[in-house]
């Protein structure tokens, strides 16, 4: 993507579904604007010195969750945390976002997750030209054979897995199998159920032989000075199913997280954060807030824009700071009040009509599904924002009708929506 020069680029430069690491042009640096975050935490978390970046040793493997809404920026604070921690041999990182996997997300389970990130460790190590010994696979190879034939017996020959002939047994073949076996999950349902089924049933021998290879691979990686552990990231979590799927993968299936032996970090959606007491149990957890808006952090969205479309395409500066006031401290919802204040234009140029219009058009679409139960926990948030979580909240915040900040100590009705008369009229009805 490319700076948007004339008004006709716009919609190209604000693609706000393409994540950017620290390296794009694009990228704006938000550290030390979102209230009760500090990146240092991830790394002292990890055991890595947030200076120096020195490793040190982890004993106990980490599962940490990161919590906040969709569109604050984690992915992108991810892929800066990836590419750092590259250059350093405190942890071989592999990232899965499970909404760009070829998975099936809207029926998606907790075994697709984990053939998914046992792919993508196969694909990275090989992808380096790590020679992992044969006898080192074999053991994990073979039982994963027998799942596989298991799977064969118990569906269709059109839906079955194809198996290579008498191969021989490296890094290679393994990932072909696991390659084919993730990619009858985004087939056929009754497929899906019968994969599912059959290592579900296996979990308990699944995960061990699973750590095995993940220690043998950490062995070897220590031993040739390539890295001293494994860390799995694993975003997009709030992009697949609905609340009840998320809520059985991350929450009622948590334990199976503990099984797997490897160093993770998970991305949390935002309404599962009342559970956050139950991770705890065995995991770390940190919120990654909105930003909260003030003179200096307005300042850096007008450069987070600016970066990504030329001034001359503004009538004036202070579109886009009402572009920044609706944006409400989340820079994907920034950029989409520019994509439909672009469709909105009249004139080629973004003025406050186009972005008037655009708030319009925005919040009609949000408040046309609001039930009356919504309505009434809207009103009282109105009052006191120290309202207490419930189902009706975490809907409100699934919808961005309700905005956390500070570490979720503090809830807001989207700006966006208090210029809308009908929302006005609902309240004070």
């Amino acid at each position: 993507m490319d700076k948007a020069v004339k008004f006709y680029d716009i919609q190209d430069a604000v693609a706000f579904n393409n994540p950017i690491d620290e390296k794009d042009q694009f990228y704006t640096d938000f550290s030390g604007f979102r209230k009760g975050f500090n990146e240092k935490k991830i790394y002292k978390y990890l055991n890595i010195n947030p200076i120096t970046k020195e490793c040190n040793k982890i004993s106990q493997t980490l599962k940490l969750f990161l919590s906040g809404h969709r569109g604050t920026g984690k992915t992108t604070e991810l892929l800066k945390l990836k590419n750092e921690i590259d250059d350093t041999t405190c942890y071989f990182t592999i990232f899965c976002d499970l909404s760009d996997e070829e998975l099936d997300v809207n029926n998606i389970d907790f075994v697709d997750i984990v053939i998914l990130i046992l792919e993508k460790l196969i694909k990275a190590i090989k992808d380096k030209n790590i020679n992992i010994l044969k006898a080192n696979i074999k053991p994990f190879y073979e039982w994963y054979n027998e799942r596989i034939t298991e799977i064969n017996n118990a569906t269709d020959e059109s839906a079955s897995i194809e198996v290579e002939g008498k191969v021989g047994i490296d890094l290679f073949s393994l990932f072909s199998l696991v390659s084919k076996t993730k990619g009858k999950l985004s087939g056929s349902n009754s497929t899906k159920e019968t994969i599912r089924t059959v290592f579900i049933n296996k979990f308990s021998d699944f995960s061990l032989k699973f750590n095995e290879l993940i220690f043998d691979i950490k062995d070897y990686l220590q031993k040739n000075k390539i890295s001293e552990d494994l860390l799995f990231i694993i975003d997009g979590f709030e992009k697949i199913g609905s609340y009840e799927d998320r809520k059985k993968i991350l929450i009622d299936n948590s334990n199976k997280f503990v099984e797997i032996k490897a160093n993770m970090i998970i991305t949390l959606p935002i309404e599962l954060f009342s559970e956050v007491g139950r991770l705890k149990e065995f995991a770390k957890h940190i919120s990654f807030p909105l930003i909260t808006l003030d003179k200096k952090s307005k300042e850096k969205f007008k450069e987070f824009i600016y970066r990504r479309i030329d001034k001359k395409l503004f009538e004036n500066e202070k579109v886009v700071e009402k572009i920044i006031e609706y944006g409400a401290g989340s820079p994907r919802e920034t950029l989409k009040i520019i994509s439909s204040a672009y469709i909105e234009a009249e004139e080629e140029v973004l003025d406050l009509k186009s972005i008037k219009d655009a708030q319009s058009s925005i919040s009609d679409e949000m408040i046309k599904y609001l039930n009356e139960s919504e309505i009434v926990l809207l009103k009282e948030l109105k009052k006191n924002n120290k309202v207490l979580f419930s189902e009706n909240l975490a809907k409100l915040l699934v919808k961005k009708i309700v905005l956390e900040y500070d570490d979720s100590l503090e809830k807001q009705i989207n700006p966006i929506l208090l210029d809308n008369k009908d929302f006005i009229a609902l309240l004070e009805n």
